[in-house]
């Protein structure tokens, strides 16, 4: 019974998280607390962006128009007022047991542990390690995230 209980449980923790650590990274999650990657390569980009008007501030959704795939699988809100986070930034892959990351030609970028792996580096792969640092966006940027490996 015990390793039943011990199959069922592990079938519920994913493989790897992003955790949020800044605030603008958990506001760019709305009602999630962390993102959870199961499935890869796991592609992560930004929702539409966020206006003004006189009516105060809101969020211009996507808006699907047909059942074809979306090109995220996970779409982050950019709320400050620079444009920090592309509509397809980067994605993690998975090979060998090993894990990766890579820039889908983001704008201003992709940080891991603060070295640039993004902009002339496009469509390269790094090897993200337990505990790694990815930063979204511009060296100012405060859209970070903590890969998380939790299992084996």
């Amino acid at each position: 019974m015990n390793e039943l209980k011990k199959e069922l449980i592990s079938s519920f923790v994913p493989e790897v998280v992003l955790l949020p650590i800044t605030k603008e990274a958990k506001v760019s999650l709305m009602d999630k607390k962390m993102i959870v990657i199961n499935s890869f390569p796991y592609k992560i980009g930004r929702e539409s962006r966020i206006s003004e008007s006189d009516r105060g501030v809101f969020v211009k959704l996507r808006i699907f128009s047909s059942s074809i795939n979306p090109n995220n699988d996970i779409y982050l809100v950019n709320s400050t007022q620079s444009l920090e986070i592309s509509k397809e930034h980067f994605q993690i892959e998975k090979k060998d047991n090993k894990y990766y990351i890579k820039d889908r030609n983001s704008t201003l970028g992709t940080k891991l542990n603060d070295k640039e792996i993004g902009k002339q580096k496009i469509n390269e792969n790094f090897l993200l390690n337990d505990g790694d640092i990815i930063k979204i966006g511009s060296n100012n940027s405060e859209f970070q995230f903590q890969f998380l490996i939790l299992k084996d």
